[in-house]
């Protein structure tokens, strides 16, 4: 089940449109059951490849697209290379993780505990491949300015870029925060909390009828002015329900 919204009012999200992608019933349904942050006990075992392709070529005229999963990259990256319009971060579970996939050069992603940065807008690891290098690892700018997506560095959101040397962190926030940045502890989902709960509850809830969530969602993209901005799944992955 996939909900469209031509333009966000969420504070992170404000100006851009969203999407967030539900199973029928179960607000995890398109989610990987392996995921660390889903405690639900249900999930998605594989990548809904249909939709998969729906989802890559869903971009805006001359604008951005950009997503989440946290299914293997390894499910996914070589028909994003190949097609290379809608970006899919790859949303690590703990830094060893991201480190693996960003020295294959996949977009990456990972939740960071707040302590972490120090008042600083960046850190940097060790590689595991090379440990004489370091990584940097950049904090999302929505974190520490007044701004969304839509601003984020002068409408070219660090999301959207396929290929890029660096590694994007994003602090465990939320009422389970401390779950999230938990190496060990499952759970800690942001999307099951507050107004984004809300939100992927009424997918979940949803009627589609005539329609997969593929063709919905390319209808809806090309209906997007030129040059706009969206970032699919605010809750949901590209699981196969």
């Amino acid at each position: 089940m996939l909900k469209t919204v031509e333009m966000s009012r969420a504070k992170k999200t404000a100006g851009i449109a969203v999407t967030y992608r539900a199973g029928k019933g179960d607000m995890f349904g398109t989610c990987p059951a392996s995921c660390n942050l889903n405690d639900s006990g249900k999930g998605a075992e594989i990548v809904d490849n249909e939709y998969l392709d729906a989802l890559l070529h869903a971009k805006p005229k001359k604008g951005f697209s950009f997503t989440y999963s946290h299914f293997h990259w390894s499910k996914w990256i070589d028909k994003a290379r190949a097609i290379a319009k809608t970006v899919i971060n790859y949303s690590a579970d703990n830094m060893p993780a991201a480190l693996r996939s960003f020295v294959l050069n996949v977009p990456t992603v990972t939740v960071v505990p707040e302590g972490k940065w120090n008042g600083s807008k960046y850190f940097h690891v060790q590689r595991m491949d090379k440990p004489a290098s370091t990584v940097q690892v950049v904090r999302c700018p929505a974190e520490y300015r007044n701004m969304s997506c839509n601003d984020c560095c002068n409408g070219e959101p660090l999301c959207a870029r396929m290929d890029r040397n660096f590694i994007i962190g994003f602090s465990a926030h939320g009422p389970s925060k401390r779950k999230a940045a938990s190496l060990t502890e499952q759970g800690g989902c942001y999307g099951a909390q507050g107004n984004c709960r809300i939100w992927w509850n009424d997918t979940a809830a949803s009627e589609q009828p005539d329609e997969d969530d593929g063709e919905k969602l390319l209808r809806f993209v090309k209906s997007l002015p030129v040059r706009a901005i969206i970032r699919h799944h605010v809750a949901g992955d590209i699981g196969a329900d």
